[in-house]
């Protein structure tokens, strides 16, 4: 039974595709961006799958079940796409790649809301969520642990305790971690504008996979001019594609939007880097020049994200 005083969160935009069999390690390392060589099993890790030109395709996290069984998770409209692109590029080599239907992801987050004599930490609640058999895999979120810990689980015997996604959400924006075809658009983002190479998505030691060769040029060099920040504003979470005005021009748009703390909202926004240097070097909220659907709004950039880089200096 699910302690009442716990956030078992269910996301319920995911998509799972099982990889399996002896060269199934080999054929994930030659293709998508993270080095699965190196992904201890019962882990998870962050990755994409480029076009040749550098530009995210799908994003995904990675988990291992086992040294020959990886399951990738991605946005369910995404899911059907992912899975024939990755049997166009296994050729003839011997593994299985197959729709996992049944697979479900749960978060485990602490409830600030619960009175400390009934609050259990999320350790506790794994412990008793871990002993059930429909679970397969469970770790902290690896791009940032205040995102909770994920559970993969089989069927349906773990259940929700309320439809909270939006805490989640609002925890990920926060973070400045993106996720999804709206925050990285397909055939447009770049890995690097999107902080992927800090949250551990991509290996630059690893050898080739596809859309290596830009993604190392753009990182050697240094040729990143843009970046996917958070934004908090008052009011109500924006829609997708809103206007980004700081005096009085528009600078960009905004992504993925969630309810945040005393009636403000938080949204992410790909801005140029000259742009938020700019805001910066004026105070950031204090001289009211950035506005969100006619709010106030301020950059609420994450620790993980300093130093930005600076392309006028």
């Amino acid at each position: 039974m699910i302690p009442h005083d716990a956030l078992i969160i269910s996301h319920p935009d995911t998509g799972f595709i099982s990889v399996a069999g002896d060269d199934s390690c080999a054929f994930l390392q030659s293709i998508i961006t993270a080095n699965v060589e190196t992904l201890p099993v019962s882990k998870g890790r962050p990755s994409a799958l480029l076009t040749p030109q550098g530009r995210i395709l799908i994003d995904m996290m990675v988990y291992r079940y086992a040294t020959d069984r990886f399951i990738l998770r991605c946005d369910s409209t995404r899911r059907d796409d992912l899975c024939a692109r990755l049997r166009r590029y296994r050729l003839r080599r011997p593994i299985e790649i197959a729709i996992e239907p049944e697979v479900k992801l749960f978060i485990v987050m602490e409830n600030k809301t619960a009175t400390q004599s009934r609050k259990q930490t999320p350790g506790q609640i794994l412990d008793q969520l871990v002993g059930s058999e429909d679970v397969s895999i469970s770790c902290i979120d690896p791009r940032n642990p205040d995102l909770g810990t994920h559970i993969l689980a089989n069927g349906t015997k773990i259940t929700a305790t309320a439809d909270q996604i939006d805490i989640w959400h609002t925890a990920r924006i926060a973070a400045g971690i993106p996720e999804g075809a709206i925050d990285l658009t397909p055939e447009r983002a770049l890995m690097l504008e999107a902080g992927l190479d800090q949250l551990g998505a991509v290996d630059f030691e690893k050898g080739c996979y596809v859309g290596q060769e830009v993604t190392a040029r753009t990182h050697y060099r240094g040729l990143v001019k843009r970046r996917l920040v958070p934004i908090t504003m008052t009011g109500t979470p924006p829609i997708v594609d809103s206007d980004i005005i700081w005096n009085g021009k528009i600078i960009g748009n905004s992504k993925t939007a969630a309810p945040h703390d005393k009636g403000m909202a938080i949204c992410l926004a790909l801005l140029k880097l000259s742009d938020i240097h700019a805001i910066l070097d004026t105070g950031n909220d204090k001289n009211g020049g950035l506005v969100v659907n006619g709010n106030p709004a301020s950059l609420a950039i994450p620790d993980w994200m300093v130093p930005l880089a600076n392309p006028g200096k």
